[in-house]
């Protein structure tokens, strides 16, 4: 498993396609802002995972749980997803809850990736794993 994170717009998908040389059409990529379940746990490349986890909180699941599912079905996943725990905690609970989900999930990837870079202006920072060069 791989994780990719990184604030908004700050080309985290256009880095894993140049890195993994494949494109946006490809069947192997699924959006988190519009897959199934069943994607999720069969495609290689997921992006915008937090998208799939405000989707899991709006149907009243518990994205944790379906994180760890994720992680043991599909061990070999490459995840993008934004990093929404940083600058003022919001207000509205939904928002705070979102926030927090977002930070769990992502923490539970981390630890069991290989693989973590953080992308800020589409230049990757290695945090966990072993450089490529």
């Amino acid at each position: 498993m791989e994780l990719y994170i990184g604030g908004l717009n700050q080309g985290k998908l256009d880095y894993v396609l140049t890195k993994y040389k494949i494109t946006k059409d490809s069947d192997q990529l699924c959006d988190g802002a519009v897959c199934t379940k069943e994607e999720l746990f069969k495609k290689r490349f997921i992006n915008h995972y937090h998208e799939f986890v405000k989707r899991l909180l709006t149907e009243g699941e518990e994205p944790e749980e379906f994180t760890e599912e994720l992680i043991k079905y599909n061990p070999s996943a490459v995840i993008i997803c934004n990093e929404v725990g940083a600058g003022v905690v919001p207000m509205d609970r939904k928002d705070r809850r979102f926030r927090e989900a977002v930070g769990h999930c992502t923490l539970k990837i981390a630890s069991n990736a290989v693989h973590v870079e953080r992308i800020s202006c589409g230049l990757g920072l290695l945090l966990k794993g072993e450089s490529e060069i």
